[in-house]
C-alpha cells in the first residue's frame, strides 16, 4: 500500500482515496476527515466491521461524499457482495464524474461479477483520465491473463512498475505471467529481488513455488510452499497448492502397489485430475483483493517483537546460544530467546547446530536458502564416494556446472573443500554456483575471502565479473574486466568483456 499523488492508498487492488470535504463547517469537516482516516486505518489492517461502520457514519453525516461511497465499496467487495458494492463505486461516480479511484473500481467489480468486456471499458476509462493509476494497470493485467492474453498482461504489469517499481502485487502478478510464457529464469530475477528486499512476503515464497512446479522441480517448490504457508498461515492457496502437490508426488502415475494398497491407489486417470487441479490452482493470477491478508502486514509484523530482536543479533557465522542472550542483554530473557529463534528456524530465517555442547545459531539467507536446504539433505544422504580425491571431485562438478546440475556441482565443492578448506579453484568454482543458484550475496562473501587473501588471483575476478555482466552490472563488471587488465595486459577475454561492459552501459 503507498500514497498517490492524489492522496489516495491503494490496497488490495482497488483504491482508497482521501479527496477533499467541499465547504463543509470547520467541526463537522475534522470529524469526517478523522472518520475517513480511521477507516482507511482499519481498511489496511484487515479490520473490515470497524472499517464500514467508521465509512457510515461519514455518509451519515455528509450523503453526497464520493470518498466514503467509494471506500464502503472495497469493504463490500472484500467480503464478496459485488453487486452492491458496484453500486457504492456508481454512486461516487455519480457525485465524482473524473474520481479515477471509483471508475477503476466499478471495472474490478465487472471483472468480479465475470462481465469482463465491460470491465475492459471502465479500465480504458480510468487510463484515459490518469495514465499513472497503477492499480488499473494492474488489475486490466489480471483480466487479460484471465482472458488467454498473457503477452497484454505482461505490458500492463510493466505499466504498473515503470509508475511504482515497489509494488509487489505487480511484482508478483509479472512474475506468473512469465511463468505462463516459460520464461523462467526471468520469472525467477524477478521473485529473487523481491524476496531479496521482503523476505519474509510470503506472496513471493507462493509465486516462486510457481515457477519451480512449471520448471518441474517439484521438490524446491514444495519447499517454497511451506515456507509461504508457513509465513501466513492465513494464506489458503498456499496450502492448498501444497496439498495437491504432495498428493501428487506421493504415488506418481505408474507406481506399483501392493495388493492392500490397491484399493486406495489412484489410477492414471484421477492422477491426471491432480495434475489439473495443481495447474488450475497453481497458475492462475491472483488480484489484490485476494491476498488482503498478505498485503495488509508488512513483513515485519509476521514475526513476533521477540523474534524480531533476536533476528537482529544473527550473523553470518555461527553463534553460540550464550554469546547471543550476552548481546541481546536485558532485551529478552534466556526462555524469550530461545522461544524466538525456534520461530525464526521455523520461518526459515535462521538455521543451527551442535557443536560439542552448545547449540549455535547463524541468520539463514532468504535467497539460496531453498538450494541450501537440498544440498545438505543430500549430502546427509550421500556417502562420501571419492575419499580424499579431490581432482576427483572437481572434475565432476566442473562436469555438473556444464549441464547446469549446480545442486550436484555444489556438494562435490563442498566435499572437496573439507579436504583442502584453502584450495582458491575450489572456492572460485564454488562462488560460480553460487551466482548461478541466486545466491548473490553468498557468492560475493566466497569471492571476497578470495581476494582478501590473494588480490591479484585472477580466475576470482573473473567469476565476479562474469556474474555482474550476467546480472546486468554492467559498471560493476567493466570495473572487474579493468581490473583483470591491469594485472593480465593482454588477457583477450577480459578485453572483450569491457567492451561488452561499456557497449551495454552506453545503451542505458
Amino acid at each position: 500500500m503507498h500514497m498517490n499523488s492524489k492522496s489516495g492508498v491503494t490496497a488490495l487492488g482497488c483504491t482508497i482515496f482521501i479527496g477533499t470535504l467541499g465547504a463543509l463547517p470547520g467541526v463537522r469537516k475534522g470529524t469526517i476527515t478523522k472518520l475517513i482516516n480511521e477507516g482507511n486505518e482499519h481498511y489496511r489492517k484487515g479490520r473490515l466491521a470497524e472499517a464500514i461502520k467508521a465509512y457510515n457514519q461519514v455518509l451519515e453525516l455528509d450523503p453526497e461524499n464520493p470518498e466514503a461511497w467509494n471506500n464502503k465499496g472495497l469493504i463490500l467487495a472484500v467480503a464478496g457482495n459485488y453487486r452492491e458494492a458496484l453500486k457504492c463505486h456508481l454512486k461516487a461516480i455519480e457525485l465524482d464524474p473524473n474520481n479515477v479511484d471509483a471508475i477503476s473500481n466499478v471495472g474490478m467489480m465487472h471483472a468480479k461479477l465475470e462481465d469482463y468486456k465491460t470491465a475492459l471499458e471502465w479500465y480504458d476509462k480510468a487510463l484515459v483520465l490518469d495514465k499513472s493509476h497503477e492499480t488499473t494497470w494492474n488489475n486490466k493485467g489480471n483480466l487479460l491473463s484471465k482472458l488467454g492474453k498473457y503477452d497484454e498482461a505482461l505490458n500492463c504489469y510493466n505499466r504498473a512498475l515503470e509508475i511504482n517499481p515497489n509494488y509487489m502485487a505487480a511484482m508478483n502478478n509479472k512474475a506468473v505471467e512469465l511463468i505462463h510464457l516459460k520464461r523462467y529464469d526471468e520469472a525467477m530475477e524477478l521473485l529473487n529481488a523481491v524476496l531479496r528486499s521482503r523476505p519474509l512476503f510470503s506472496e513471493g515464497w507462493y509465486v516462486k513455488g510457481k515457477a519451480y512446479i512449471g520448471m518441474g522441480e517439484f521438490d524446491k517448490a514444495i519447499i517454497c510452499l511451506e515456507r509461504s504457508h508457513r509465513l501466513n498461515p492465513d494464506f489458503q492457496q498456499a496450502k492448498r497448492a501444497l496439498d495437491l502437490l504432495k498428493n501428487k508426488l506421493v504415488q506418481p502415475p505408474g507406481t506399483k502397489t501392493s495388493r492392500a494398497d490397491k484399493k486406495s491407489a489412484r489410477t492414471r486417470s484421477e492422477q491426471e485430475k491432480v495434475e489439473k487441479a495443481i495447474q488450475k490452482e497453481i497458475m492462475k493470477p491472483r488480484s489484490d483483493t485476494e491476498i488482503i491478508t498478505d498485503e495488509f502486514k508488512r513483513p515485519e509484523e509476521h514475526l513476533t517483537r521477540e523474534e524480531s530482536i533476536a533476528r537482529n543479533f544473527l550473523l553470518d557465522e555461527y553463534q553460540p546460544f550464550n554469546e547471543l542472550k550476552t548481546v541481546s542483554g536485558k532485551m529478552l530473557t534466556k526462555p524469550q530467546l530461545e522461544t524466538a529463534l525456534d520461530g525464526l528456524e521455523k520461518k526459515g530465517l535462521a538455521t543451527s547446530r551442535i557443536n560439542g555442547k552448545n547449540k549455535e545459531y547463524a541468520a539463514a539467507h532468504s535467497l539460496g536458502s531453498i538450494e541450501q536446504e537440498l544440498i545438505e539433505d543430500k549430502e546427509k544422504q550421500e556417502p562420501v564416494d571419492a575419499g580424499k580425491d579431490i581432482h576427483t571431485l572437481v572434475s565432476r562438478a566442473r562436469r555438473y556446472i556444464e549441464s547446469g546440475r549446480f545442486t550436484d556441482a555444489s556438494i562435490n565443492l563442498r566435499k572437496a573443500l573439507k579436504i583442502n578448506p584453502y584450495d582458491e579453484m575450489v572456492i572460485c568454482l564454488l562462488a560460480q554456483v553460487q551466482f548461478e543458484m541466486g545466491e548473490h550475496d553468498r557468492a560475493i562473501n566466497t569471492i571476497a575471502k578470495i581476494l582478501g587473501r590473494r588480490p591479484d588471483f585472477v580466475p576470482a575476478w573473473f567469476t565476479l565479473a562474469n556474474a555482474s555482466f550476467k546480472a546486468g552490472e554492467y559498471t560493476e563488471a567493466a570495473e572487474c574486466y579493468t581490473k583483470i587488465l591491469e594485472l593480465q595486459p593482454n588477457n583477450n577475454d577480459a578485453r572483450k568483456g569491457l567492451d561488452a561492459s561499456h557497449t551495454k552501459i552506453s545503451k542505458s
